[in-house]
């Protein structure tokens, strides 16, 4: 990967910004190569080229549509669990398949620890509490963190029964066109196109990279500000020391933005240690800057059954 392969990467998204469902980057499937093209200085062939050729590297292999869970009147929680070695958590991803409501699983390197952030989904506090127990009986004896709440914003639309033949469609098949995905929903192209958009802008789903491509060797900064610090200024000062420096938006996926933390996130690449903490220095050297923390995606899984069986229950056809 290189400076114009990740450039590429960033307008994924058409305001260049990072948002993220449960660790995994959000993708505009709106988005052309022409736009991209204008906007990182390559021709539209040039910039199918390339994605092209990060497919078959694997770090583009694919992408996933996940549903927003407050289509089901469901609520996202997340819980940490501490891991020791590589196997414990090959062994976690495999036992959380058991656990009703759980979407997504992260295994994260920081700072501190090596740690997998559990997604659970669920329509009360209790049945929340009841599945946070099964993931801690899972890893007797290990001090599992959480749950802590995950914000989301609400679909603002309704679902009508033609709607959700769409989103079984768009789940079933993220890769196609919408002239293929009118086809599995059994109507025109000019209606797909048109609810396609109503329902991508009531935020009733949304893409991001599928758990089976690689992960980007990126690193998230999160970075920790001193008080009445302005965290714009934080991140544009970022941005002239690292200009590969890709913020995460104010509104990212997790965070509420009605009570925003006191912190800076975004992500650089990691070409090297030594780069990275080149980066890491001249930023904790920045005015307003209290501390600075490293985190590394290791591997993803994503649990489809909660929703697809949800789903299925609403168009009538497994998904």
């Amino acid at each position: 990967m290189d400076a114009i392969d990740y450039s590429i990467y960033r307008y994924l998204s058409p305001d260049g910004l990072a948002r993220f469902w449960a660790s995994r980057r959000l993708v505009d499937p709106r988005v052309t190569a022409r736009e991209i093209g204008d906007r990182v200085g390559l021709s539209e062939a040039g910039v199918r080229s390339r994605l092209r050729a990060l497919k078959e590297s694997g770090l583009l292999r694919g992408t996933s549509v996940s549903l927003n869970p407050s289509l089901f009147d469901a609520s996202v929680a997340v819980v940490d669990v501490p891991i020791r070695t590589p196997k414990e958590s090959d062994q976690l991803f495999r036992d959380l398949g058991v656990v009703d409501g759980v979407l997504f699983a992260r295994d994260l390197l920081n700072d501190e620890e090596r740690s997998v952030s559990v997604y659970l989904v669920a329509e009360s506090a209790g049945a929340t509490a009841r599945r946070v127990a099964l993931v801690r009986r899972l890893v007797p004896g290990v001090a599992v963190r959480g749950p802590r709440p995950y914000w989301i914003p609400a679909c603002s639309r309704v679902p009508t029964a033609l709607d959700w033949r769409l989103l079984a469609a768009f789940r079933r098949s993220p890769d196609a066109t919408l002239g293929q995905i009118a086809k599995d929903a059994g109507i025109g192209p000019k209606t797909a196109a048109r609810r396609f958009g109503l329902l991508m802008d009531a935020r009733a789903c949304w893409w991001s990279h599928s758990s089976e491509s690689e992960e980007w060797p990126l690193a998230l900064l999160t970075i920790a500000t001193d008080a009445g610090a302005d965290p714009g200024r934080i991140s544009s000062r970022i941005a002239e020391l690292n200009n590969a420096w890709l913020p995460v938006a104010p509104d990212g996926f997790g965070f509420d933005p009605a009570s925003p933390p006191a912190t800076v996130v975004g992500l650089v690449p990691v070409g090297t240690p030594a780069a990275l903490e080149t980066t890491v220095r001249r930023v904790l050297e920045t005015e307003g800057v209290a501390q600075v923390r490293r985190t590394f995606g290791l591997r993803s899984a994503t649990f489809r059954q909660w929703t697809d069986d949800l789903l299925a229950s609403r168009t009538g056809r497994n998904s």
